[in-house]
């Protein structure tokens, strides 16, 4: 984050924390039950939202040198990435064009991948490299069974897919001026050290849901993050249809003594950038969690790949103990506490108990989001 933009923030934090305010809306927004539970809207989604978007799929540390891969599946669509000999990053549907098999697993260091059912085999860049029995599929040019390419951009530290072939995007145009902020960050430069994959019984969008807003900190929370964050106060800001969230630690208090030119914030926060529509990029101390938000198979099941992202390599046990204890901490307080309140909900808006849910106007990022997911479905 640019310090100008940390000064901005440190003023408006500190003076919600003196006059008990918090970013606010003119009024209460009624998010329709049905966005959650239909099958239908569910189908719209997939077709408005993940299909034709740009999703970001991970930090440039996914694929940490050249002849690197990773398989990504929890869009629907399987996809390889890949970093060739070259250094460029590039995306690929996961899918053999002999037979329709997958080419590789998991994640790794590799030259090639060898199709496990008949060894056609394809670089890192995509082109097929060989097939056995050259002869039998002589008039099959050989151009034509190249992996099927996928729109990739690797931009600030982030990779970006479109999951359905087709034209290049435009992420400047798409990021409608995020990525000033978020070149800021230097994410080139961070490692990644663990993900993990969380499958729950509720809505994609309830899972998000839980990064809107701070109102619920000292309730849901009161044993595990209340006492470091104030409660109920966060900022807002947008740009087009992605936007930032943040809360203040109690530690605030500690600049106010400074001069503003000496200000560093981002000990004292965390920053929660939404990158439409499903990506959760959190700033927390000095690392970076990536949440990858993505429906299930029904609108009632969701999956979320949760990876820490860290300033330097890990390399002694000391760091590895101290890095396992924010993950478990992270993962703790969302499945112990977060995960189980959203499943009790999901399974209520079946009930008929109401046709809306209700934001109040302390919680203007919640209504932000779901108007640009029903905007973009309509």
């Amino acid at each position: 984050m640019l310090h100008a933009e940390q000064v901005l923030l440190g003023e408006r934090l500190l003076d919600y924390i003196a006059s008990g305010a918090t970013a606010a809306m003119e009024r209460p927004y009624l998010q329709s039950v049905e966005e959650y539970i239909s099958d239908e809207f569910a189908a719209r989604e997939e077709h408005s939202l993940f299909r034709p978007l740009p999703l970001c799929v991970g930090l440039s540390g996914l694929l940490p040198g050249p002849n690197t891969f990773s398989t990504h599946d929890l869009s629907g669509q399987p996809i390889l990435l890949t970093r060739a000999a070259d250094g460029r990053f590039r995306a690929f549907l996961n899918v053999c064009r002999h037979r329709g098999a997958r080419v590789a697993d998991g994640c790794g260091r590799q030259r090639n991948f060898v199709c496990p059912y008949h060894a056609w085999t394809f670089g890192l860049d995509g082109n097929l490299v060989a097939r056995p029995e050259e002869y039998a599929f002589e008039s099959v040019p050989r151009a034509n069974s190249s992996l099927v390419a996928l729109p990739a951009v690797e931009r600030d530290g982030m990779l970006w897919v479109r999951p359905s072939p087709g034209a290049d995007f435009d992420l400047d145009r798409h990021l409608a001026g995020a990525q000033v902020e978020l070149g800021a960050y230097a994410l080139k430069d961070f490692h990644l050290y663990r993900s993990t994959v969380l499958r729950r019984r509720m809505n994609w969008k309830l899972l998000l849901d839980t990064f809107l807003e701070s109102y619920h900190f000292c309730v849901l929370h009161k044993n595990s993050i209340c006492s470091i964050f104030y409660d109920n106060l966060t900022t807002f800001d947008s740009w087009g249809e992605h936007f930032r969230i943040v809360s203040a630690r109690r530690t605030i208090e500690q600049i106010k003594g400074l001069d503003k030119g000496d200000w560093n914030l981002l000990p004292h926060i965390v920053a929660i950038y939404v990158l439409f529509p499903n990506t959760v990029l959190v700033w927390q101390l000095d690392h970076i969690e990536l949440w990858q938000i993505f429906p299930g198979r029904t609108p009632d099941e969701s999956a979320v790949e949760l990876s820490l992202y860290t300033p330097d390599p890990t390399e002694t046990e000391r760091a590895r103990a101290h890095w396992d204890k924010n993950f478990d901490l992270v993962v703790g307080v969302v499945e112990d506490e977060d995960f189980p309140v959203g499943e009790g909900i999901q399974n209520g808006f079946h009930s008929g108990a109401q046709p809306h849910i209700t934001f109040g106007t302390n919680e203007p990022a919640l209504a932000f989001f779901h108007r640009a997911v029903t905007d973009r479905t309509a």
